[in-house]
């Protein structure tokens, strides 16, 4: 390990933030002369309101603290990055807060590659689950990596619909690496690496998850991708703070429409009500404005439909009919339904006319 990223780590370690290690690198000619006790002696830094921080440089052993890393980061089956790291991510260089050091478990080229982050809501509507999964396999079929915070709810859905199609994703996680929050996600995060996906964290092992931690993730998980996607957010939720950070940040911003009587679109709707040029109902959407090209492949919309779904198209191919229709001819009670038609008609096999009537694509 190079010594200059070794005492990146140390100030990580020690709890200092990106601009409070900037400022205090000023103070040396190379950033590895913090390990010379020569010249931390003379050094000041009682300008910087850290008059702890000589004695902790004095006290040092950089041998046995090296040594400690390599063997954590062995026992877990990591790898760190630095600031100073070539695979750092450039798209987390340029902003407000950049982590100083990124802790990775799988496959850290996905930082380079063409992301899109998507999140919303920890308790996701049938709707908002229909969409979830039509957007982010559309996406990753597309060679997106996904991005997402592997929370419950939307995040859980977008890594689990992403590995489902053969895609990466990568989680940000507001913890260490060493034990996965939610703990009910832990098989997912495994599946997530084995799949040739990443897991990365800000924080060091041991470091558990705090309020303001999931707040800080958030800016890596928009940071990351070239634009965010949200899929329903309560009005004053994560999610919410996540898009802020996307404007901030310049990226492009995309949410989808939700129902104006359910809490879990006051958000989205909100969103799109201040910025409507956010308005997105379409993948392709998506990818025109990233500039990606769509791939052309077979869909696999007919494996994707269970025998209900298929008598529904068998009745619509006879022509135009109503909810109740429908409901009369399949057996099916209102509330079971009603979902299977929402997601035909976002996987496009069917649309909605007017007076609740529905018809064949």
């Amino acid at each position: 390990m190079e010594k200059s990223e070794l005492a990146l780590i140390w100030f990580d370690y020690n709890g200092y933030s990106f601009q409070k290690t900037e400022k205090i690198l000023k103070k040396f000619k190379e950033i590895d002369h913090i390990f010379d006790k020569n010249i931390v002696k003379n050094a000041f830094f009682d300008d910087l309101g850290l008059p702890e921080l000589k004695g902790k440089l004095l006290d040092l052993d950089v041998l046995e603290f090296e040594e400690k890393i390599n063997l954590e980061l062995y026992k877990y089956n990591l790898s760190v990055i630095t600031f100073l790291s070539k695979n750092y991510p450039e798209k987390l260089k340029n902003i407000a807060d950049p982590p100083l050091c990124l802790y990775a478990k799988g496959d850290v080229s996905l930082l380079s590659k063409k992301s899109v982050s998507i999140i919303g809501t920890r308790k996701p509507t049938t709707y908002g689950r229909i969409v979830t999964e039509k957007f982010t396999k559309e996406l990753s079929e597309s060679g997106l990596v996904t991005v997402s915070g592997l929370a419950y709810g939307i995040d859980t859905l977008v890594a689990e619909n992403t590995i489902s199609v053969g895609g990466k994703t990568i989680a940000v996680l507001a913890g260490g690496l060493d034990s996965i929050y939610p703990s009910a996600n832990t098989g997912l995060s495994e599946k997530i690496v084995n799949s040739g996906g990443l897991l990365i964290s800000e924080h060091r092992v041991g470091d558990r998850p705090q309020n303001y931690s999931f707040i800080s993730r958030n800016r890596i998980v928009s940071a990351l991708g070239l634009g965010t996607l949200i899929i329903e957010a309560g009005k004053a939720s994560g999610t919410m703070t996540t898009a802020r950070f996307a404007i901030e940040q310049g990226r492009e911003l995309f949410v989808v429409p939700g129902n104006i009587n359910s809490l879990q679109s006051e958000g989205t709707n909100s969103l799109i009500d201040e910025m409507p040029d956010t308005f997105t109902i379409s993948p392709n959407r998506i990818l025109y404005k990233l500039n990606i090209k769509k791939k052309v492949t077979e869909h696999k919309s007919v494996s994707q439909i269970d025998l209900s779904e298929t008598s529904i198209l068998d009745i619509l191919s006879e022509g135009e009919a109503s909810f109740d229709e429908l409901a009369e001819k399949t057996k099916l009670s209102a509330s079971a339904l009603s979902p299977k038609l929402i997601k035909m008609e976002m996987f496009g096999l069917i649309k909605r006319g007017s007076g609740n009537t529905y018809y064949k694509v």
